[in-house]
């Protein structure tokens, strides 16, 4: 017996289920046809799969996968381990230096082979970025740079990127220069301020002191702000900026007295800021003793010689007389330091009226421990001591020419002059 409510709902069951049989159906003769390998239009009667042994071939999946990254080999991991490298850069590890250079050309052989749907994930991107603006070859932007789910920000920073990868400077300011550092994203803000600085201070150094502090103020304790101090301060030691300028490099003293990037950066730093002309010389000379004497005395001997032979060449006699005697008393009797140094100790005095005592020092030197830039510079040094303590030859006597028509027309016009002021005079 079936029970009456039962018998009741029976047809609303019936109904139910053939329905949902047929709304079945469709997917199962899909499902079974892709396990039957059919195609629809092999199933319409298409002879051409048959001519092929009677078997057709599999259609392309309509959504592909893209090929699978290991998360260690996603762009944004490579980065961090280079950022990591970089820092030891700067705390003074020789072989983390060599180590970036490598893994620089393995991260761009790395980024190049990647699926292009990589670059959908806007960390990727941002490491690309980051790649690029480190020096990184740029050609691994190209496939990058339409990439649709891009944001705007991103994109411009790929485009300046680019330009900047590919020494397009006026562009790379352009675009990068629109950007502020610190909206950026963490990755990004400290090396965009950094390119900033260095962009702006071709022409504008009171901008790139400013995106300097904004890269160091966004990435402390790393190479850009090894890098941001080492810019600041030639750029201030150029404006004049004393205060600023002592404070600084008391800074990069204390954080990255170790930085591989320290020696170059003090030969690059005392050399460019003797080129300068400072009205009071003796701040600057009481300055670079203070930072000279914390420099090993190994290293000291060739930083004078530097200092003396750039404020030699840039006319900063009493910069160059200080430096190369300062060379003079640190370097051994004899060696080619000790020439060197009084090389440039007669050469700032050759146009200075002690120039006697110039040309005597320079006959002093042994020419043949100095290599020929430097000779130029003693043969130049002693023509111009000579000529200094040599009375002009008299003029030749002028012929009787009569005048060019300019100063004849010069001659009529005072003339006029004169006649009017003695008209006005009472």
């Amino acid at each position: 017996m079936i029970d009456p409510c039962l018998r009741r709902m029976l047809p609303f069951l019936a109904g139910f289920l053939v329905g949902a049989a047929c709304a079945a159906q469709p997917l199962v003769t899909a499902a079974a046809a892709a396990a039957n390998h059919e195609a629809p239009h092999a199933a319409a009667g298409d002879d051409t799969a048959a001519s092929e042994g009677g078997e057709t071939p599999a259609l392309p999946p309509l959504w592909p996968e893209a090929a699978p990254v290991e998360t260690a080999q996603q762009p944004y991991m490579l980065i961090r381990s280079l950022r990591s490298v970089q820092d030891a850069v700067a705390s003074g590890s020789l072989s983390a230096h060599e180590q970036q250079r490598q893994m620089m050309r393995d991260i761009g052989a790395q980024m190049s082979g990647l699926p292009v749907a990589v670059w959908d994930d806007v960390r990727n991107v941002r490491a690309v970025i980051f790649f690029v603006l480190s020096g990184g070859n740029p050609v691994v932007l190209k496939p990058i740079l339409d990439r649709p789910k891009t944001a705007h920000t991103e994109r411009r920073a790929l485009r300046g990127a680019l330009a900047y990868g590919e020494g397009r400077v006026v562009d790379a300011m352009g675009l990068l220069g629109k950007l502020e550092a610190r909206t950026l994203d963490p990755l990004l803000g400290g090396i965009v301020a950094l390119i900033q600085g260095t962009l702006a201070s071709r022409k504008d150094a009171a901008k790139a002191i400013a995106f300097f502090d904004e890269a160091r103020l966004l990435s402390p304790g790393t190479l850009i702000e090894e890098a941001a101090l080492r810019q600041q301060i030639l750029l201030l030691a150029r404006e004049g900026d004393l205060e600023r300028f002592d404070l600084l490099t008391a800074q990069y003293s204390r954080r990255f007295p170790n930085s591989l990037f320290a020696h170059s950066f003090r030969r690059q730093f005392f050399a460019g800021v003797a080129k300068q002309n400072f009205k009071r010389a003796s701040d600057w000379i009481s300055r670079a003793e203070t930072e000279l004497m914390k420099v090993p005395a190994a290293e000291r001997v060739g930083l004078y010689l530097a200092i003396a032979e750039e404020a030699t060449k840039g006319g900063n006699i009493d910069i160059a007389r200080f430096a190369a005697g300062k060379a003079r008393e640190l370097s051994q009797a004899g060696s080619r330091s000790y020439q060197r140094a009084k090389l440039f100790e007669g050469a700032a005095l050759a146009a200075t009226p002690d120039f006697g005592q110039g040309l005597e020092i320079l006959n002093a030197v042994d020419a043949t421990q100095l290599a020929i830039p430097d000779r130029e510079v003693r043969d130049s040094a002693i023509a111009v001591a000579g000529a200094v303590g040599r009375w002009p030859s008299p003029p030749p006597a002028a012929l009787d020419e009569p005048a060019p028509e300019s100063v004849a027309r010069a001659e009529v016009l005072l003339g006029k002059v004169n006649s009017l002021l003695e008209e006005a005079s009472p």
